[in-house]
């Protein structure tokens, strides 16, 4: 995790420097404060007025740093997670389509928000202040060894010892946090599922079956927090047993010196504000390894995402030549050893046609598109693009353009929507939009008109017709169309068949089992499978 201290490494020197530069005016403070003592006591008021004067300037400018100190802080603890956040994304946004579908959406979701909340909480917010306690530590032992070595020694002995509890405490530390974060990972998957699947919910009436399931889920989690936060609280109270114990037995030596006669009423009073000065940090301290002993099992999660994301492609990266033909030759696959899906099949798809699969659910028809685009291998045969296999490459994206059964719409402009933040002319856009038959978005307002989330402000005929246009924008070979006329009356059907007919600046792939037997001579060829 230390990369992503990188883009605020300024603030964090900063800080560390404000908060050295606060410890030692807060160090020059509790000299000032027993001088006062002393020469009040002594009846010199001139010396103890001088001294007040600068134990006050001390103050204010131990207080001036300290909140620079947290300042720079902050920017250190923002910078950091943004680093952070900055990775995560980019590695889910560098993974192949087939390894994304692995993890379930509520996976990425929960690693995005409440993983990387607690790295802010538990790591970067804690480096700041793990800087401040060593560095307070060091300056205050220092100054107690100047004061009285043996009470300097006593005092790091006892007050250092709530810092092993955390270490003895590590593994089960480290174990419940685990725990807790596979739990609510599960939680995130499922209540992604539930929220995605809502309309069934409401229609089959299982709100009280799933509010039943989601108790249980809940509870569960909530009880894994429980016993998570239990170890946290029985670490740092024994820790502060300890540190308590330790101060009185601190004191007590302190005591001892001045009845002895080697320490006056002020020194007594600076050692007490040192021991002070001490005991609450180491305290602290105790917490802060807890903290960064919890942000490992966070920090192990978190790099195992993003290190499946940093596979390397295989193949070049150039893009396979579309001149002549796309073949398929006895290709054969199966999901399932036992289950073959795709027998045999023998395709050639040349350069400008058209070409319609049909056949009944289940018949492979999607699956032989996925195998076009590298998102499974065949188990038997070869798939070539002008003779050439497209096992040498990781991925055709550059070949093809697919438009799915599912319009996919982002909630944001329409024109970005259309264009994928591609530079276009709104010009272009316009005159599109009004060959798809959608002239009420055809103007610069229509462009800046938000769309909602997959387009709920959208006819189901306005959102294929938008994600047809946005394929033909790409400019690619070959344009795969996956069940475009799914979920659409009769009218917008005939409407989108007519349109996609009506393309012929590339080679056509549609996929579908109910097109208009009277359109089908606008094809090429026409494949039955199953």
């Amino acid at each position: 995790m230390k990369k992503y201290h990188t883009p605020a490494r300024r603030a964090l020197a900063v800080s560390i420097a404000s908060v050295f530069l606060a410890t030692v005016f807060s160090v020059a403070a509790q000299f000032f404060k027993g001088n006062v003592l002393d020469q009040a006591l002594a009846g010199h008021s001139g010396q103890s007025l001088r001294s007040a004067l600068a134990l006050l300037a001390c103050i204010v400018l131990e207080l001036a740093l300290f909140y620079l100190y947290g300042r720079q802080g902050a920017a250190f603890e923002a910078l950091s997670t943004r680093a952070l956040r900055d990775r995560l994304m980019r590695s889910i946004l560098g993974r192949s389509f087939m390894s994304f579908r692995r993890r379930a959406q509520g996976d990425y979701l929960e690693k995005y928000s409440s993983e990387v909340d607690e790295m802010e909480d538990l790591r970067f917010s804690s480096l700041p202040m793990i800087y401040e306690i060593l560095i307070k530590i060091v300056l205050v032992s220092a100054a107690l060894f100047w004061l009285d070595w043996k009470l300097a020694l006593i005092t790091l002995a006892l007050l250092t010892t709530p810092l092993y509890v955390p270490k003895l405490a590590e593994r089960r530390l480290k174990q419940a946090k685990q725990e807790h974060l596979a739990q609510w990972e599960h939680n995130m998957a499922q209540m992604s599922d539930w929220l995605s699947g809502f309309e069934v919910i409401k229609n089959f009436a299982a709100e009280p079956e799933v509010a039943h399931r989601f108790d249980r889920m809940n509870q569960h989690s909530a009880d894994l927090s429980l016993r998570n936060k239990r170890l946290h609280v029985l670490a740092g109270t024994i820790s502060a047993c300890i540190s308590y114990l330790s101060y009185f037995v601190v004191l007590a030596a302190a005591a001892w010196l001045v009845l002895q006669g080697r320490f006056s009423a002020g020194q007594f009073f600076i050692a007490i504000g040192m021991i002070d000065q001490l005991s609450w940090p180491l305290i602290a301290l105790s917490r802060l390894i807890r903290n960064l002993i919890s942000a490992r099992a966070v920090s192990d999660r978190l790099n195992r995402l993003m290190a499946e994301g940093e596979t390397a492609d295989e193949g070049p990266p150039s893009p396979l030549p579309f001149e002549q033909s796309i073949r398929f030759e006895d290709v054969a696959f199966a999901y399932a050893p036992d289950a073959p899906l795709i027998r045999g099949f023998t395709m050639t798809l040349r350069k400008g046609e058209r070409c319609l699969l049909q056949g009944a659910s289940g018949s492979g028809k999607t699956t032989l598109t996925n195998l076009l685009l590298r998102y499974h291998d065949p188990s038997g045969g070869a798939i070539t693009v002008d003779g050439i296999s497209i096992l040498t490459r990781s991925h055709l994206y550059d070949l093809a353009t697919v438009v799915r059964q599912d319009a996919v719409l982002f909630r944001d402009t329409l024109r970005n929507n259309l264009t994928m933040y591609q530079p276009a002319e709104d010009d272009r856009l316009i005159a599109l939009l009004k060959r798809f038959r959608l002239d009420h978005l055809a103007s610069a307002q229509g462009l800046d008109m938000t769309v909602e989330e997959n387009g709920a402000n959208l006819s189901g005929g306005e959102r294929k017709r938008i994600c047809v246009l946005r394929a033909l924008l790409r400019q690619t070979p070959l344009l795969i169309l996956d069940e475009p006329l799914d979920n659409l009356d009769a009218a917008t059907s005939g409407e989108i068949e007519d349109m996609l007919l009506e393309i012929e600046d590339r080679t056509l792939l549609v996929i579908s089992h109910q097109f208009s037997p009277d359109k089908l001579t606008g094809f090429d060829q026409v494949i039955h499978l199953g």
